[in-house]
């Protein structure tokens, strides 16, 4: 077993070598001198997130984010967006408008422009990036509708600072429609389909350093507790089904979708590799970020049989309620330019054109109903993403969002927890280029630290309608 270390490591696995990922090489940190010193609207909203008088705060006093009725409600739709997607989500938007206020459509001249920041776009609206106050006509809740090629990771997740943003795109209407429905349906029924059980599918190799140490500092601490403490699902009053290690198989994960051995959890919690397909491969779209199970064994090449992709969600799936918390490199999608490569100031092209990962996709649209949300990470995902920073431990952080979402709050005020440690890594790290400017003697590994654990903790974001939240006092017990 190997031993911890600060050595970044990511979660995901050459299809064409079947060999984990490259980590950072102190060639990559090097690029990085000098770049990012001069302030943007971001990263003082970042240092503003950190400051004593508003961390515990997204939106102003007097506004509970958990009543839409407060906070409002909104979409923001992207240029290209075809009136049979607007027309799909309608029985969402319908259901939202009933119960929030403000309740906001940004289409056309409103919508995201081509080009836009959050920063350009909120300055259009007469608001600034800061505490939210949605009485300014910028609700709280936001869901985007757009390719990410159109409409930019980027712009969400420097509008999830404050804003809780949520974003779906599929390829055909019938999918917007079948989530929307799926949605309305699981807050309006009179019974709840998901029971109040939690599950925790992670993988184990002995020959692989990233699952062995994810098992050791994640899943078992957060399915037996940590030093004889209680574990958040206990407190919280929910069952727990663990499939760890030889248990994380891919059938495993098929029959715990179908809701076999019991009822459907109500929260899914994954952490394995995630499949990565170099540019230029066919398979690359359909099943980049799909799931390494235990089934992979070094001996040989990896294969499908081996991970588990859109492809494989059964047909007969039980997913309505349920959210997936998806922990693999590129689970939730892949951007075109490598973003932890600038050798030469010339970023790597990793991909045609940006996109979401089809498995959150076909969770989210599935024919037999919808997941409620994807929590997922864009690019790779590393071990800094529990790992300890001056944000606090990582573990801590996972049981934070864990337990909020078990105790019932909506999805996108739930994982706020994300956006205050990439705002404490974010001023630390702009801290130091400051020095580095002045000539300050900064240690390369410690800046390569920084700058992975910054993005790794930009990078969470979340796939589905961000207001979405768990029916805790309507479930049945596990």
């Amino acid at each position: 077993m190997a031993a911890d270390d600060d050595a970044p490591i990511p979660f995901g696995i050459r299809a064409d070598t079947g060999l984990p990922l490259n980590g950072l090489t102190d060639e990559v940190i090097h690029a990085l001198l000098g770049r990012e010193i001069e302030p943007t609207p971001e990263t003082l909203a970042l240092s503003n997130r950190v400051d004593p008088a508003n961390i515990s705060f997204a939106t102003e006093g007097g506004v509970d984010p958990s009543d839409l009725a407060q906070a409002g409600w909104g979409v923001i739709y992207a240029p290209s967006v075809s009136q049979s997607i607007k027309d799909a989500l309608q029985p969402l938007l319908d259901h939202r408008k009933a119960r929030a206020q403000p309740f906001k459509i940004f289409d056309g001249p409103d919508g995201y422009r081509n080009g836009d920041t959050a920063n350009d776009w909120l300055k259009r609206r007469n608001v600034r990036m800061d505490v939210v106050d949605p009485e300014k006509g910028v609700p709280f809740y936001l869901l985007l509708i757009g390719p990410p090629d159109e409409l930019p990771f980027e712009f969400q997740y420097s509008l999830d600072i404050y804003w809780a943003a949520g974003r779906l795109w599929f390829d055909t209407a019938d999918e917007f429609r079948r989530y929307a429905e799926s949605v309305v349906r699981y807050e309006t029924s009179a019974t709840v389909p998901t029971a109040r059980r939690g599950a925790i599918f992670a993988t184990e190799h002995d020959f692989d350093e990233a699952t062995q140490l994810f098992m050791r500092q994640v899943a078992r601490p957060l399915a037996e507790g940590e030093n004889g403490g209680t574990s958040v699902w206990r407190r919280q009053k929910y069952g727990l089904q663990t499939l760890l290690g030889d248990g994380a198989t891919k059938s495993a994960l098929a029959s715990l979708l179908r809701g076999q051995a019991q009822q459907t959890p109500a929260l899914l919690v994954s952490g394995s590799h995630g499949m990565q397909f170099p540019l230029g491969d066919i398979r690359q779209m359909e099943a980049q970020g799909a799931l390494v199970c235990q089934d992979w064994v070094r001996s040989g090449a990896i294969k499908p049989e081996h991970w588990f992709a859109a492809s494989d969600v059964p047909d007969d799936a039980r997913l309505q309620g349920m959210m997936h918390f998806l922990f693999a490199c590129y689970g939730g999608g892949c951007t075109e330019l490598d973003d932890f490569d600038r050798l030469n100031k010339a970023p790597k092209k990793i991909a045609d054109k940006p996109f979401l990962s089809r498995l959150p996709q076909r969770l989210l649209g599935h024919p037999n109903g919808g997941a409620l949300a994807v929590l997922a990470h864009v690019e790779r995902a590393w071990a800094y993403s529990f790992q300890g920073q001056r944000g606090g431990s990582q573990i801590q952080g996972f049981r934070d969002v864990i337990g909020r979402l078990l105790n019932g709050q909506r999805i996108g005020q739930a994982t706020d927890m994300f956006n205050l440690r990439w705002a404490a890594i974010a001023t630390e790290l702009s801290d130091m280029q400051a020095d580095l400017a002045k000539g300050t003697d900064v240690a390369l590994r410690k800046l390569g630290n920084l700058w992975v654990s910054r993005d790794d903790a930009r990078n969470f974001l979340i796939l589905g309608d961000p207001a979405v939240r768990l029916r805790v006092e309507d479930m049945p017990p596990a």
